[in-house]
């Protein structure tokens, strides 16, 4: 049994001998292949290349292989310092058309974002070096615009700048990097959404007016009543809410619809005009007030009167006792028909 183990032993140790022998062999003939490869110096990253310090910057420097020609500093308040770059560079990325009358920041503006191919390719303040370049597009040319789409379109594409003003500021609003577009090469356009997709519930708070029915006779015993109703077809007219989305001719025909409840038909065709315009791409409701009543502080409600007019109209006047140095008078013309009463006309004066 222990002379087996010697033998086992024997061989074992044998083996390795061989093993040991061959890879020493091996190394006195090649000895380049157990030599460590040389560390290759890491490059500077593009992206720090594309960053510069706001409070040295110079006319004349390069940034992301292009020159500063000009800087302004002061331009978005206090510490802040716009430059401006030349030259030609190519990038992609994602944009957005914003609108020219619901976006507060850049209205109409054409807004690209750089991908991660382009990161790097643009200046940027040193503090930014987190954020991608974000630019609004400078058109020499209004057909290139309008390939981008209308307002509330989106995509993707590639496109060649020459110029890029690139902006530093503790506190920016928007979107203020801007560049000059000099030519599209690739655009995939995303349309907006259609209104009735992307404004469905335009109309939720919009409830029924109150009716009157009371007839002229009834109506002028009761001018009290009369004015309770003013009151509360004013307070249903808050329910044509901005939103800051359009709506479809087809949803402006049932805010005209929910008018005719309380207006008469040329009073609607006003207040369509005034509070629910043609914008771009739809309509745009305005919100707001009626104009019924003034936008003072009522105190008391002095004399409500209804007397027949011409043309077939019933004037209803009163005086209010307001905040403030001066009174005020309405004076409002309704129309009695077989839904009840509606509103013609009305106007307010400082007495």
């Amino acid at each position: 049994m222990i002379r087996e183990w010697y033998v086992r032993i024997g061989t074992v140790l044998t083996f390795a001998f061989v093993l040991l022998t061959g890879f020493l062999g091996y190394y006195t003939l090649n000895p380049h292949a157990f030599a460590a490869s040389p560390v290759q110096p890491s490059a500077a990253t593009p992206v720090r290349e594309a960053l510069f310090e706001p409070a040295s910057v110079r006319p004349g420097d390069s940034v992301a292989g292009m020159s500063a020609v000009a800087v302004s500093p002061g331009t978005h308040g206090v510490n802040s310092v716009s430059v401006l770059f030349a030259g030609d560079k190519q990038i992609s990325g994602r944009f957005e058309v914003r609108d020219r009358v619901t976006e507060p920041y850049n209205p109409g503006d054409v807004i690209f974002t750089v991908d991660g191919k382009s990161e790097g390719s643009l200046p940027k303040a040193m503090s930014f070096h987190e954020v991608p370049n974000r630019f609004a597009l400078t058109f020499a040319n209004p057909d290139d615009k309008r390939r981008f789409g209308p307002a509330g379109s989106s995509g993707t594409g590639t496109i060649a700048i020459s110029g890029y003003m690139a902006v530093y500021a503790p506190i920016l609003e928007g979107t203020s990097d801007r560049a000059t577009l000099a030519e599209i090469k690739t655009l995939h356009v995303i349309a907006p959404l259609s209104p009735e997709v992307n404004n469905p519930d335009f109309d939720k708070n919009m409830k029924p007016f109150p009716a009157l029915k009371l007839k002229p006779a009834e109506a002028a015993a009761k001018p009290a009543a009369v004015y309770a109703w003013l009151e509360a077809v004013d307070k249903a007219f808050y329910g044509l809410e901005y939103n800051g989305k359009k709506i479809s001719a087809a949803q402006r025909d049932k805010v005209k619809l929910w008018l005719q409840g309380a207006f008469t038909e040329e009073r609607v065709d006003r207040l369509l005009e005034q509070h629910v315009p043609e914008s771009e791409g739809g309509y745009l409701i305005g919100g707001g007030s009626s104009g019924l009543f003034p936008p003072l502080v009522i105190k008391d409600v002095v004399g409500p009167k209804l007397v027949a007019a011409s043309d077939g109209l019933y004037a209803f006047t009163v005086t209010w006792i307001v905040s403030g140095t001066q009174d005020a008078r309405m004076v409002c013309y309704l129309k009695y028909g077989a839904n009840g009463w509606k509103i013609a006309s009305y106007e307010y004066e400082l007495i």
